[in-house]
């Protein structure tokens, strides 16, 4: 979260002589709206700087006139008495951090009915923002930034206090330098007894592994985060790379960081605080130190600035070093000044100066004792605090993290007299047919939101079908559609007609699971628990199937590949064992093509709108995608998140957002990275099944209350 606004020239940063090296100037606030609050506590609100799931962060003015950022709550966590206790905890926490590159806490009133809190207003650009819009920073501009946020660093941890999320977009650029904002919303250290709701906070990209694993944490971590900062400001681009929350974690853990194309001398810096084992990477005063001391390619000595004042992060109690500190009580409290933006030391208090190593200190970090001499045991219990960061998720970060995702409600919600199993949009959008239990489908107008016409199913006798209707598939051209009913046959209806032009028996044994058609609307597709795709001529009358394709375990689901040319199968294998429940098959040969291991059971199947990625969900909480020509696994699109499995999977017909389904549980993804989109509500019970418009904006769930509903997909999504 930054705080935006105009800003000023820039200012030689103190004691350095030179220029900052990077853009100041940050973009203009949002007006307020009429949603807005025209004051907060003893501010005056005048412009909205951003927003995002936890709450607003609002310009506002102190009754003498000073800027400050006002982060308002809201109402729905403020209620959560759970919820107000961490947060008065963790502003305790911020309010200790005093230094020169930190931003302070200047007021709050965690009492309020909807809890605030005011820090320095800071007018600049994130780093995240101004490496975007403005490019990677010279190499002498890094040094410069890393050596502060290390000083930043050193604050932080002499407060006790871990940052704990530590990125660019918690980095803003100042003429004066950067401050570093929302550590005092990092849980505190002295706060470890409250669990959280099993949401890790943190940023992924950004996480050191001990941090991912769960164990006992140091500010380590924060230099962890510092290294992959080092390299980001000088390349744009992240050392572990980017995707899904999964993939990267996954990086961090097993791989080495790619630094091909950072320059010396921030490589080695980064790659020494990127070390796996946080007893390896170095303290803030050795970051400090080499930033200051190495020279650049060009021979020249980056002179940061005269030696930091606070103390290093050995200054943390019990860190070696700084042995005069352990047991030492905390600083006396800062006066806070709004308009400078820093805070003023009380007299009388003094801070140890750093040591200024020659080389990275090995073993810098060790658990640590309280401020009192206690012990005090940094760890990540359980699950992680759903709100370690707070502030962090006021406003959505760049980080690629999971964040949290809004929980929509139903825009319409449509009644049938018997229960719905599926549900799907006709290709123009206007209509929506719904197969239901009592063997018949109903068709809905969308936008009047009235029944248009029931369809009566009737079986390979003639007679009126009894039984549920499992399946649909409208044709391309929205003239015909194909009804699966629970007796393993399938009707082909003319929709203009309304009239059933043919029968066909899909099995003869066991139940049919999915029905689709091909995107030219000659061939459809059916798989069912025979262990057999069938192909049909959807032109034909004739009961009669074009190919029968042995997969091999039972069949829940098929789809074609946008060009028409494959189906790919979903197995689901009832002993669990690891087989190849994913394949794929060649229409016009009927030849199996690739084919791919699926550590557990199939239920649903996705391609992407290219044809180039495969989607499945199955008996576990992951979306996996595959390299539709090789059936080579990618990176999981999507690792935890949604309850133990998933029974549907759909991609949105323009590509951009995936809907998973279970039972209740009902989410969408951005299909491009796996974050988080929304959490559909409103349901009371059933199996859910789920289709999205042809334009991607609507969702549509078929649920066994007999409840057909649908929602407005974001727009960012």
């Amino acid at each position: 979260m930054s705080e935006v606004g105009r800003g000023g020239p820039a200012h030689p940063p103190a004691g350095g002589g030179v220029g900052p090296g990077w853009p100041t100037a940050a973009p203009a606030a949002r007006p307020l709206g009429s949603g807005d609050p025209a004051e907060v506590g003893p501010y005056r609100l005048e412009a909205v700087l951003g927003a995002g799931g936890m709450g607003r962060v609002y310009l506002g003015r102190t009754p003498a006139g000073s800027e400050v950022a006002v982060k308002l709550v809201h109402r729905e966590f403020a209620g959560d008495r759970a919820f107000r206790r961490r947060f008065e905890l963790e502003v305790a926490a911020a309010r200790r951090v005093q230094g020169l590159y930190t931003v302070p806490v200047v007021d709050a009133d965690l009492r309020a009915e909807e809890p605030w809190l005011a820090t320095a207003y800071v007018p600049g650009p994130s780093l995240q923002d101004a490496v975007e819009e403005e490019g990677p920073l010279q190499v002498d501009a890094a040094l410069g930034l890393i050596a502060r946020v290390a000083e930043a660093l050193q604050s932080i941890h002499a407060a006790g206090v871990i940052h704990r999320d530590l990125k660019p977009s918690n980095i803003l650029l100042t003429g004066e330098g950067p401050k570093v904002i929302d550590f005092g919303i990092a849980r505190a250290a002295d706060v470890t007894s409250v669990t959280g709701t099993g949401m890790r906070a943190g940023t992924p990209a950004y996480m050191a592994p001990e941090y991912i694993k769960g164990q006992e944490l140091t500010g380590a971590v924060d230099i962890f985060a510092l290294g992959l900062i080092a390299h980001f400001a000088v390349t744009g681009r992240l050392a572990f790379g980017g995707g899904s929350a999964h993939s990267v974690t996954y990086r961090i853990l097993e791989q080495d960081p790619d630094l091909h194309d950072c320059p010396e001398p921030l490589r080695t810096i980064a790659a020494r605080c990127l070390h796996k084992d946080p007893h390896q990477r170095p303290t803030p005063t050795d970051v400090i130190h080499h930033c200051r001391t190495t020279p650049t390619p060009e021979r020249t000595v980056v002179d940061v600035h005269s030696a930091p004042t606070q103390p290093a992060h050995p200054a943390v109690p019990g860190a070696p070093g700084s042995p005069d500190v352990v047991g030492a009580p905390a600083p006396p409290p800062a006066r806070q000044d709004p308009a400078q933006g820093t805070p003023r030391q009380q007299p009388g208090s003094s801070q140890p100066a750093p040591h200024a190593p020659d080389q990275f200190s090995p073993n810098p970090y060790a658990p640590v004792q309280g401020w009192a001499g206690g012990r005090v045991s940094w760890i990540v219990i359980g699950s992680v605090l759903l709100v370690t960061a707070l502030i962090a998720f006021f406003v959505p970060s760049h980080g690629g993290g999971e964040g949290s995702a809004p929980r929509l409600k139903p825009t319409t919600t449509l009644t049938s007299s018997d229960a719905v199993d599926e549900v799907a949009f006709s290709p123009d959008g206007k209509t929506l047919a719904a197969g239901v239990q009592a063997g018949k489908v109903r068709l809905w107008d969308v936008a009047g939101r009235k029944q248009r016409a029931t369809l009566n199913q009737r079986n390979e006798r003639g007679e009126e079908q009894a039984l549920g209707i499992s399946c649909l598939a409208f044709s391309p051209d929205g003239k015909r559609l194909a009804a699966v009913a629970a007796d393993r046959t399938m009707g082909l209806w003319d929709l203009a007609a309304r009239r059933q032009i043919a029968t066909f028996t899909v099995s003869t044994s066991d139940p049919v699971r999915d029905v689709a058609f091909s995107p030219n609307g000659k061939v459809v597709a059916t798989g069912g628990e025979d262990g057999k795709v069938r192909l049909w001529d959807a032109r034909s009358r004739e009961d009669r199937d074009l190919a029968t394709l042995d997969h091999g375990q039972p069949v829940w689901d098929v789809a074609f590949s946008p060009d028409g040319r494959r189906v790919a199968s979903a197995g689901y294998e009832p002993d669990g064992r690891t087989v190849r429940t994913g394949r794929l098959w060649n229409v016009a040969d009927h030849k199996a093509g690739a084919s791919f291991h699926h550590p557990e059971s199939i239920t649903r199947v996705a391609f992407s709108q290219d044809g180039q990625t495969l989607f499945t969900v199955g008996t576990e909480d992951k979306v996996r995608q595959w390299d539709a020509g090789s059936g080579r696994e990618k990176d999981p699109l999507v690792d935890g998140g949604f309850i133990s499995s998933s029974d549907d999977v759909e991609s949105s017909p323009d590509g951009k957002t995936l809907a998973t389904a279970h039972f209740s549980d009902v989410r969408l993804w951005d299909q491009e990275d796996g974050t988080p989109l929304a959490v559909l509500t409103g349901f009371e019970d059933g199996d859910q099944k789920v289709a999205f418009s042809p334009g991607g904006r609507l969702v549509a769930t078929a649920a066994g209350d007999g409840k057909i509903r649908m929602w407005k997909v974001p727009k960012d999504g």
